[in-house]
């Protein structure tokens, strides 16, 4: 059996999932995928670290440069005395002036070394849909012109998303389906925001019909208007592969043609799907195909 150790292209992964049929190798292919993708997240999140270091070390240094110049230029200051009267008034225009330029450099360092604050709250309606509320509190202790007080500036900014099937946003106007090169992001988003601690619940706690029905209720949303396709329950509403098909294409609409399906090609169906969620995505299936084709009822 081939070795997949040494292969680090998804594309070439996926051509060979897709050339064989063997559950094994493909349980193989699909796992070195995984520790491809898991590896390029380690290496940006290491990169994003190392930047906001390097960021804040820079700030750190700008600042600490404008204290000690400060700091000599004042102690430079208070050397020079004035002898006479003209001597006396280039001293206090000098001084205005270097006032004017600290303040400068503190209103800069103020700028740099802003205080952010981020609250994030997530609420999930009853048809399965996401909403997800950033709050960015940005407090600013800046110097007020004469230099004798200080004033407080706070900005809140407010962003509101919305996710359903595999993290990808939706419902809301401005909102698009991701693409190949964005699409394992969001979905790396929505399994941090699943392996989080569930948010406490207003009292509410549903049932697993409950649970069941808003499931069915947004798949059946999700599928309205697929020719074929009738959600109507768990089981034989999903045998031929159709209605996978009709939820994969809701949401990527340009990764095949729903159009030119078959009912009656069920294994073509079923692989269409799992293969198009798992590459567009990041969505491994639960069975494989062979195992949904065997099946009377998934």
């Amino acid at each position: 059996m081939p070795s997949y150790e040494e292969i680090t292209d998804e594309e070439q992964l996926h051509k060979m999932m897709v050339a064989t049929e063997d559950f094994d190798e493909r349980k193989k292919i699909r796992a070195r995928i995984r520790e491809i993708r898991e590896k390029e997240r380690a290496e940006n999140e290491a990169r994003r670290k190392q930047r906001e270091a390097e960021a804040e070390d820079q700030v750190k240094k700008k600042f600490e440069r404008a204290q000690e110049e400060k700091k000599k230029k004042m102690e430079a200051y208070k050397k020079q005395g004035p002898t006479h009267e003209r001597e006396s008034k280039y001293h206090e225009v000098s001084q205005n002036l270097i006032q004017d330029k600290f303040q400068a450099a503190e209103d800069e360092k103020a700028k740099k070394m802003a205080v952010y604050n981020t609250i994030t709250a997530s609420n999930t309606g009853p048809d399965g849909e996401k909403t997800t509320t950033t709050t960015t509190t940005s407090t600013t202790t800046q110097k007020t012109p004469g230099g004798a007080s200080t004033r407080t500036v706070t900005k809140k900014t407010t962003e509101t998303t919305s996710k359903g099937f595999g993290g990808v946003a939706y419902g809301k106007p401005g909102n698009k389906a991701p693409g190949n090169k964005d699409s394992l992001t969001v979905n790396q988003q929505a399994d941090d925001a699943n392996l989080s601690s569930p948010a406490k619940s207003k009292g509410l706690v549903r049932s697993p019909s409950a649970i069941k029905d808003m499931l069915l209720s947004w798949t059946k949303a999700m599928t309205k208007g697929y020719q074929g396709v009738e959600v109507t329950n768990f089981s034989t509403s999903w045998n031929d592969g159709l209605a996978f098909c009709a939820l994969i294409h809701h949401f990527f609409p340009n990764a095949f043609d729903f159009s030119k399906l078959d009912a009656k090609q069920r294994r073509y169906n079923f692989t269409l799907a799992f293969e198009t969620a798992e590459k567009e995505a990041n969505i491994s299936p639960l069975l494989d195909v062979d195992d949904m084709v065997k099946m009377k009822n998934p």
